[in-house]
């Protein structure tokens, strides 16, 4: 199969590459050994103590290492999201923290700082690890998927989709192109060069 054909296939308005993402966002000018840490909440809710205990490692580490300490938003329950959620988020973290230096109401140049606004992103990368062969479209639905599992469960095999189970793996590019012209949904999956052992 012809990867580059599949990765504009999949992605046909993605006209980014991962150089022009390195130039976006270049490496920190920052003193050897310093470490940039992030913390990620949810906007489903004001933080709670296992919100500040999660986000005390990260942001130690970065004072230590004269780093930098990010707050990006993992907005992608929206289901959940609640009003002001990522405004109260930063608001409690800042009472509690004397260092978030990048965040969605602070900005930065690394941003954005809202996971859903970052899908031209991980898109530009998606379609690159397609083009070299590591990523392919998985069309399997909900029930596709329960009933696999099930199969495993009853088998005794290891939970996942991997070898035979993973169905859409080795679908030729007619196959997909057809199931895309169709209309069919589609996730994209990580292909392993290993197996469980190695």
């Amino acid at each position: 199969m012809n990867y580059n054909d599949l990765a504009n296939l999949l992605y046909p308005d993605v006209t980014k590459t991962i150089e022009d993402l390195e130039k976006m966002y270049p490496e920190r000018n920052l003193k050897e050994g310093a470490e940039v840490t992030r913390f990620a909440p949810s906007p489903t809710g004001r933080m709670h103590l296992g919100n500040l205990y999660a986000s005390f490692v990260p942001e130690v580490i970065a004072k230590q290492t004269d780093g930098v300490f990010i707050v990006r938003i993992e907005d992608t329950d929206q289901k959940r999201k609640i009003e002001n959620g990522i405004e109260l988020g930063i608001s409690d973290l800042e009472h509690y923290h004397d260092m978030v230096d990048e965040h969605p109401i602070k900005g930065g140049k690394y941003g954005p700082y809202i996971q859903s606004a970052r899908v031209d992103i991980y898109h530009i990368v998606a379609k690159y690890l397609v083009s070299i062969g590591k990523a392919y479209p998985c069309f399997c639905s909900e029930d596709d998927l329960t009933r696999m599992r099930e199969m495993q469960e009853l088998n005794k095999d290891r939970i996942g989709y991997y070898g035979h189970y993973a169905k859409c793996r080795n679908l030729t590019y007619d196959e997909i192109k057809k199931r895309i012209d169709n209309g069919d949904k589609w996730v994209l999956r990580l292909k392993s060069n290993g197996d469980f052992i190695s």
